[in-house]
């Protein structure tokens, strides 16, 4: 039985291997041309290699599954809910509110670049058919800081491990899923907690900044995942406050 693909995992493999073996080889000739210290290369290099024989292993797409059935639980749609997933990927989170919801209006965007996730736009029509959706959900080429739909038209908007990628204009982002978004309706986003190469962290400041464009009830959730390792991601949650006459 064919399973959906939301992102291959051929990357994480080849990065720890390839580190693994790196390390493990400047150690040893390090240490062979007479530089004791660099011995201790050869320390974290089992680490890698046992990390990227875990990717290998098969398991992402069980636990991917698990935690978008919680997603959805901490959301609750409705039956004819518009609903936007931005950075949509190989449509994870609209292929799940399609699932869950009827006579809905779901739209996954994406620019899919090449290398940035190993998805693309047929991909996820592919996988809309292999779970049971195909005509359900919409997928469009767009940029996410430059959304192209009116203000307040969906009642629900989502991303996951999509926005803490975007390092350019990332403020955007937001304005723009909050912008599209009705009053009273619902953001919810699911990112790592901190990504400090990335300048990403979840935090009472990033708290503030959602609360003055126009989000209430922002709340942060922790969800656990469980392979290649367990680790803790967070769920941001919030909600469109009405406009002010």
């Amino acid at each position: 039985m064919e399973k959906p693909n939301y992102g291959g995992v051929g990357l994480h493999v080849f990065i720890n291997l390839t580190l693994g073996v790196i390390l493990l080889v400047v150690g040893l000739v390090g240490t062979m041309a007479l530089y004791p210290l660099l011995l201790l290369l050869i320390l974290p290099s089992p680490y890698f290699v046992f990390m990227g024989v875990r990717w290998m292993g098969g398991g992402v797409l069980e636990d991917r599954l698990r935690i978008r059935d919680e997603f959805m639980k901490l959301i609750r749609p409705e039956d004819g809910n518009r609903v936007l997933d931005v950075g949509t990927g190989g449509g994870f989170l609209a292929i799940g509110f399609a699932k869950a919801i009827r006579n809905s209006e779901i739209v996954g965007i994406d620019v899919w670049m090449r290398l940035g996730g190993g998805t693309g736009l047929e991909n996820a029509v592919r996988n809309t058919e292999i779970e049971g959706v195909a005509g359900k959900v919409r997928f469009e080429e767009c940029d996410a800081r430059d959304i192209s739909y009116p203000n307040d038209y969906f009642d629900i908007v989502v991303a996951s491990f999509a926005i803490y990628t975007i390092r350019r204009e990332r403020e955007k982002v937001f304005l723009e899923m909050v912008r599209v978004l009705k009053p009273g309706g619902k953001f919810a986003i699911m990112e790592p907690w901190r990504s400090w190469e990335l300048g990403w962290v979840v935090d009472e400041r990033f708290k503030r900044k959602l609360e003055e464009i126009g989000l209430g009830d922002v709340k942060f959730q922790s969800i656990l995942l469980t392979y290649p390792r367990k680790r803790y991601v967070c769920i941001v949650y919030g909600e469109k406050r009405p406009q002010q006459p």
